[in-house]
């Protein structure tokens, strides 16, 4: 799993789609409004994801996905304030962006 962290504004989002359309794993996330957001991103960066899924949707198709604001989804999944997480991860598969 690949892990990439960072301050506000410095390209996160922008590289979960850059690895969504390389590797053509959907992004996963809370609303149909990020949903669109997502795709609308997409297209502004010149990249050609395939259609985020949103997480109440059907995903029994859905082997892999990617998810760009781990917080956000699951305070939506779990209407609860996230105060922390840890990740199994290996130090190389750790981006930071700046």
């Amino acid at each position: 799993m690949k892990l990439i962290y960072g301050d506000c504004g410095t390209g996160k989002t922008r590289e979960i789609l850059k690895i969504s359309s390389e590797t053509r794993i959907p992004v996963l996330c809370e609303s149909s409004a990020r949903k669109a957001r997502l795709l609308e991103k997409a297209k502004g960066y010149g990249l050609n994801i395939p259609t985020p899924v949103v997480f109440n949707e059907d995903l029994s198709n859905i082997k892999e996905v990617l998810v760009d604001d781990p917080k956000r989804l699951m305070e939506e999944v779990f209407n609860v304030e996230l105060k922390g997480i840890s990740v199994n991860v290996s130090v190389s598969d750790v981006v930071k962006l700046n």
